[in-house]
């Protein structure tokens, strides 16, 4: 796997390359991590690189000339259909899954922004995808580069000692890790869970998966959708544990819109748990309150078939998260 970082500031990812597996995986050969100065495209003798934006405003936007002629030069060595990522906050959010599409690649090109941002006309003409690490702002993407190199890696096959270390890591299995203990096995008065001191090999696993349960019920309960088995819902409905959503349904009213969302939603295992609908001068509004923990699509999935169910009957459909939903309503 070639990583191909195109950069104001190289040195950044030549220096963070140089420790622990990414220096191993390298050394060894099993990734390439190259590193292209977009100082090196600008004409003139300061090579300038960025420039007032139009139309006003703060801060400095990278020109397209350099920022173009370093992705079509990485093009050239690395291949024609070699796709570039432009991390920006504007970007699709970046997660495990990414991660693993990612690191089937032969080769990819990592574009870094800087100051306000890269001149459009430039990611337009070297058909970037733009890729996000989160709701954050930082103040290049070198930092998000070498996150996006660092959880590539690690799924490629012999850059880690054991399959099973990245196996095992949080959203590899769609939820969150498990707690990890080691030695001593007693610690200012807190034990080691005896489930792992059995030996019992099935009982450990189930341990962990229960609290790999809890713990993304507690944290990041939208991460079950999609996620879970017959003793994973027995697990949780056990424990008064599941996910539930906020759905709205707005648009003009027309007959047949009750129905068509009730069997979309039956169609998902999706129990309705209370429902709410007002018509006011022929506009038509309703919200509903589901249980979605036993739903056959993930939660980004039953985002998307709602908005397209919607797109289809003319109304507007959206799902939210309950917590989301009341952490909105409580600003």
């Amino acid at each position: 796997m070639i990583f191909y970082v195109l950069s104001l500031f190289p040195e950044m990812i030549k220096d963070a390359i140089k420790h622990s597996i990414l220096k191993r995986a390298a050394e060894e050969g099993i990734i390439e991590v190259r590193c292209l100065n977009i100082r090196e495209f600008a004409a003139g003798r300061h090579r300038q690189v960025d420039d007032a934006p139009y139309g006003g405003g703060a801060g400095m936007v990278l020109m397209p000339a350099p920022v173009f002629y370093a992705c079509e030069y990485a093009r050239k060595e690395l291949g024609s259909d070699t796709p570039i990522y432009y991390l920006t906050p504007q970007g699709k959010p970046y997660n495990q899954r990414k991660a693993e599409e990612l690191s089937k690649l032969k080769g990819m090109v990592l574009l870094c922004g800087h100051y306000e941002g890269i001149d459009q006309r430039a990611l337009d003409a070297a058909r970037v995808e733009e890729i996000s690490l989160g709701d954050f702002i930082l103040s290049g993407g070198e930092l998000a580069a070498l996150t996006v190199i660092d959880s590539v890696s690690r799924l490629i096959p012999g850059v880690l000692g054991k399959e099973e270390s990245f196996q095992n890591d949080s959203f590899s299995d769609g939820l969150l890790e498990h707690p990890q203990y080691t030695r001593p096995q007693s610690f200012n008065g807190m034990d080691v869970p005896p489930e792992l001191l059995s030996g019992h090999h099935r009982n450990i696993a189930k341990w962990r998966r229960e609290q790999s349960l809890i713990k993304t019920a507690e944290v990041r309960p939208e991460l079950l959708v999609g996620n879970l088995n017959k003793d994973d819902f027995k697990f949780l409905r056990e424990r008064g544990l599941s996910v539930k959503g906020i759905i709205t349904v707005l648009g003009n009213d027309q007959v047949g819109i009750i129905a068509k969302v009730c069997t979309f939603l039956s169609d998902r295992n999706i129990n309705i748990l209370d429902i709410s609908q007002t018509i006011v001068q022929g506009y038509f509004n309703m919200m509903m309150i589901v249980d979605i923990t036993n739903a056959t699509q993930s939660f980004e999935e039953l985002i998307s078939s709602l908005k397209s169910l919607g797109e289809e009957i003319g109304m507007q459909i959206k799902l939210q998260h309950e917590d989301i939903f009341n952490s909105m309503h409580r600003v």
